[in-house]
């Protein structure tokens, strides 16, 4: 995912040398199956790519801002999209979050994964990100075997 204009100018270079490669290995004489595979995973490669630019530049340009439902394990990614959706710099949502730059800047390359769950909450009422748990069912847990003195002695 790209999280901001740093990230989306260095996507769209990376972008641009890897097509140019593509041209390169295409035009090469010598076409084998290292060539082939070679040749589809820098292509799978470009899509990826493409695909991070075209949801980056999706959420710069929505006027909407509406994120899409997903599991609570995405959220620190519904965060760094409210931050791109509402065209906000490291500055203007560190100083909204009560944050550094810097500490946001770290926040985000982790992935929000050092953040304590008081934090996270904290920020999601800060920017007003409303968020609601859908109904699910509760499934039982899977029973765990345990192994006997009399399995032991088998062993």
């Amino acid at each position: 995912m790209i999280k901001n204009e740093k990230q989306y100018k260095v996507s769209k270079k990376t972008l641009a040398e890897v097509i140019e490669k593509i041209i390169k290995v295409k035009a090469e004489p010598n076409q084998n199956i290292k060539h082939k595979i070679f040749l589809d995973s820098i292509e799978d490669f470009k899509k990826d790519i493409e695909k991070e630019i075209r949801d980056y530049e999706k959420l710069k340009m929505s006027k909407s801002a509406i994120l899409k439902e997903r599991s609570l394990s995405e959220l620190p990614s519904i965060i760094i999209e409210y931050k791109i959706a509402h065209h906000l710099t490291h500055k203007e949502f560190a100083k909204i979050l009560g944050l550094k730059e810097q500490q946001l800047q770290r926040y985000e390359a982790e992935g929000f994964k050092t953040v304590s769950f008081q934090n996270l909450i904290k920020f999601i009422n800060l920017i007003n990100l409303e968020l609601k748990i859908k109904e699910t069912v509760i499934k039982p847990k899977r029973k765990l075997r345990t192994t006997s003195n009399k399995d032991l002695s088998k062993a």
